[in-house]
């Protein structure tokens, strides 16, 4: 069986070659995208989507990935695990509904956690 595909999407290139470098180590295959992204890549969709963004009004192109992926056929259904700087309002797991969120900053092995559990409940 091959192993899960993870998409990490992050506007910072460190922080998806940090999560990419760990989940590669546990034997997950990764793709790394950058924000903005404007549609999903094409090909096998991924077992889990963890998005890194921040909530502040300011910075919206993570929620637009968000909302972008909940609407394309391909990621509408694929577990989103997000990665926050402050809690999310009601309103925004109302609207996204992620599998998991983690606050940032985070412990690796906190991540890995939610990663695992995101995966289990398919």
């Amino acid at each position: 069986m091959a192993a899960p595909t993870i998409w990490v999407i992050s506007a910072d290139p460190e922080i998806r070659r940090l999560i990419a470098l760990n989940l590669t180590k546990r034997g997950f295959r990764i793709l790394e995208l950058a924000l903005p992204i404007s549609s999903p890549p094409s090909g096998e969709p991924p077992r889990l989507i963890i998005v890194d963004l921040d909530v502040e009004p300011s910075d919206t192109s993570g929620w637009q990935a968000v909302e972008t992926l909940r609407q394309h056929p391909i990621t509408q259904t694929v577990p989103v695990l997000l990665l926050l700087s402050a809690p999310p309002r009601a309103e925004q797991l109302n609207a996204y509904q992620p599998a998991r969120w983690v606050e940032k900053p985070f412990a690796m092995d906190v991540l890995l956690r939610a990663v695992r559990e995101s995966l289990n409940h398919l």
